[in-house]
């Protein structure tokens, strides 16, 4: 695998405050696997002259997925900051690790790309009420199955083999976040059947499909996505 430097998982940057990413027991949590049950459609818009280029290629396919734990990395900063109604300490304390396990695949993509990384992109998450809670948990497990379809749907048009390692171990981390707020809105019903069918596996999604539902539910930047590979 091409990489400039291994990325610091122990320690990442959000704010201007360190957190640390491995201090509690998350993946105590109960497991599952977890698709995407997003019901949108969503048409990638042709480019413009001041959409961001992602570049072609793996390039695009590792800035894609570094567009989407962007957005995952702000909604739950936004999350810990504007915590939902009646929220429990346990609960704030799992949600922070989710948080911060998404600031790590943030700036492990970061350093995977270097110099050929997008810059920082700006959000908007449009319908979010953070303070309610089923509003959030309803919103963060729909967000969580999106970009696991998305992971999933990018990982075998990589040339480089070596990347899907990676990607396998990002996937499962995000299948768990998805299973757990799913859990909390619905008890027991971390693996439902609206997301894995008879075969027992998660959805995927073409990355144009995921990157135009992200644009259009979450993303204020808009991207030059051309030579996106599908």
């Amino acid at each position: 695998m091409k990489m400039l430097n291994k990325p610091a998982y122990n320690k990442v940057e959000e704010t201007g405050k360190a957190y640390d990413v491995s201090r509690r027991r998350f993946f105590q949590l109960a497991g599952g696997v977890a698709g995407a049950g997003i019901l949108l459609s969503a048409c990638h818009k042709r480019s413009g002259p001041t959409d961001v280029y992602i570049g072609s290629g793996d390039i695009a396919l590792l800035n894609y997925l570094y567009i989407l734990e962007q957005v995952e990395a702000a909604f739950y900063t936004q999350a810990v900051t504007t915590n939902y109604y009646g929220i429990t300490k346990s609960e704030l304390e799992l949600l922070t690790d989710v948080r911060d396990q998404e600031i790590a695949h943030r700036e492990f993509l970061r350093t995977l790309l270097g110099a050929n990384a997008i810059p920082a992109i700006n959000t908007a998450f449009k319908g979010v009420t953070f303070a309610e809670r089923t509003s959030f948990l309803t919103n963060a497990t729909q967000l969580e199955d999106l970009v696991i379809s998305g992971i999933n749907g990018a990982a075998p048009l990589f040339s480089d083999t070596d990347y899907v390692v990676s990607l396998g171990k990002m996937v499962t981390v995000e299948a768990r976040h998805s299973a757990y707020f799913r859990d909390l809105n619905s008890y027991n019903s971390f693996a439902d059947s609206t997301i894995i069918g008879s075969t027992g596996l998660d959805q995927n999604n073409t990355p144009s499909s995921v990157l135009g539902i992200a644009e259009s539910n979450y993303i204020v930047t808009r991207f030059d996505a051309s030579k996106l590979p599908n």
